[in-house]
């Protein structure tokens, strides 16, 4: 790998960098691969035409680069031999047992490198004396050759086989805000706030074609074949829901209807987009995406009499969607779970709740409903001891806290637990189940 950087008068910034990575884990054919980038950046608060008494500092930064990314296991790209017992049967009947050796994956040796080209823009700014300062992030990225365990016919003798898919686009911008709001002897207010988004589109799989037909069946053209089976379509986000559109339940009057789907008064209605009254991947449509369309994260800090601190931080994700578990579908109806749900009876004719024991005609539906929340996270507060009373007992510092986690969120159509259930935290570990509320007292003595 090289580095390379220039500046002039600490106005102009210019760094060029390379490097070329190995992996033996990819195919023999495509070990290694190059990733170059090259950053710039123009201090232009230091220019004449921008000196001002309310700009303090201002500068552009714009890159461009490719990375790489290897996170596959060490033999994937190889097939390996797997040894096993086998029970065989004689012509008289007896059964016997045999061992076996059999390739167990299948190799491609032509696996490679994932890697992502990435645009960036950036603005750092430090306004007012810096009262108030910040960034803007703006960035458009393109992952080639994502690597995917991609599914395979049975006849093929495998399941699926280690593979590089096309391409996936992503874009999306970051804002972030610092601000001393007031400042004051006795009292002082800080705040920051970040907002975030990001969209991603499927470009490419993997270049298999098919027809187009009009209205008549006639061809009029051929499109790139979306991955059904892993949900992956054309122009379509990764995180895209792709499912029939449960629009209510089944009432006592429409018990005919219902019959001719296979299910009764109580069950789920399901939207059947091609009229044929069955339950089909031609009624499935796109009902939303499972990551929030945007984030954004609000943080407060007060300081009273220069001893009592307090600090409280809300955030929010929003637009996302998630399945819910609305059915009463185990097929026990004396037998309840922890949490208690509401159900369908014909003298309860809800619409958003299935009857006890249903099962939709042996038929798996999701509900889903809109998860977006806003999350209080956490109250924090201080009280520093005056110095002249502590010093009187010969110490230096005496802080007592006070906080409390997970004070509340506000989630106007998610009823079920915490509704980031079902997301990853910061360590990429999924978060399941009510989240506790946790309290904390304590005290700090500095001697």
């Amino acid at each position: 790998m090289g580095r390379l950087f220039y500046s002039l008068k600490q106005k102009y910034l210019l760094t060029l960098s390379v490097r070329r990575d190995g992996y033996s884990a990819f195919g023999q054919a495509n070990p290694r691969a190059w990733f170059p980038s090259i950053a710039g950046g123009w201090v232009f608060s230091d220019e004449n035409f921008a000196k001002s008494s309310w700009l303090n500092y201002g500068k552009l930064r714009l890159s461009w680069g490719i990375n790489g990314n290897r996170d596959i296991g060490r033999y994937v790209a190889l097939s390996d031999l797997t040894t096993g017992k086998y029970l065989m049967v004689r012509n008289d009947g007896t059964v016997y047992q045999v061992s076996q050796l059999y390739v167990n994956r299948m190799n491609n040796k032509n696996l490679k490198w994932e890697k992502t080209t990435a645009y960036n823009f950036g603005l750092d700014f430090s306004l007012f004396n810096g009262k108030l300062d910040g960034s803007l992030e703006m960035y458009r990225m393109s992952t080639q050759d994502l690597l995917v365990q991609r599914t395979l016919p049975d006849i093929l003798g495998f399941s699926y086989v280690w593979d590089n898919l096309g391409e996936v686009q992503n874009k999306g911008m970051e804002v972030n805000l610092n601000g001393r709001i007031l400042q004051q002897q006795n009292f002082s207010w800080r705040a920051s706030v970040n907002f975030s988004l990001n969209r991603n589109k499927v470009v490419h799989l993997y270049g298999d074609k098919i027809n187009v037909t009009d209205a008549n069946g006639n061809i009029t053209g051929q499109r790139e074949a979306d991955d059904i089976s892993n949900r992956w379509f054309i122009g379509q986000a990764l995180d895209r829901v792709w499912d029939q559109k449960v629009v209510g339940v089944w009432q006592t009057y429409e018990s005919e209807e219902a019959a001719k789907y296979g299910v009764r008064p109580g069950d789920f209605k399901v939207q059947d987009v091609n009229g044929d009254y069955k339950y089909t991947d031609a009624d499935r449509q796109f009902l939303g995406y499972t990551a929030p369309r945007f984030r954004w994260t609000l943080r407060n800090e007060f300081t009273l009499f220069k001893n009592f601190d307090i600090s409280f931080m809300m955030y929010s994700y929003w637009g996302h969607v998630s399945s819910y578990n609305l059915a009463k579908n185990q097929g026990l109806a004396d037998r309840t779970s922890s949490y208690v749900f509401p159900y369908w009876t014909a003298e309860n004719p809800t619409n958003d709740y299935a009857r006890l024991a249903s099962s939709n005609g042996s038929a798996n539906f999701s509900v889903y409903r809109k998860k977006s929340f806003v999350r209080l996270d956490n109250i924090s507060m201080s009280y520093n001891l005056p110095k002249a009373l502590i010093q009187k007992v010969n110490m230096q510092r005496v802080r007592a806290y006070f906080s409390v986690r997970n004070v509340g969120f506000y989630a106007p159509e998610w009823n079920y637990w915490d509704p980031e259930n079902g997301l990853r935290d910061s360590d990429n570990n999924a978060i399941t189940g009510p989240t506790p509320r946790t309290y904390t007292l304590g005290l700090n003595l500095t001697l």
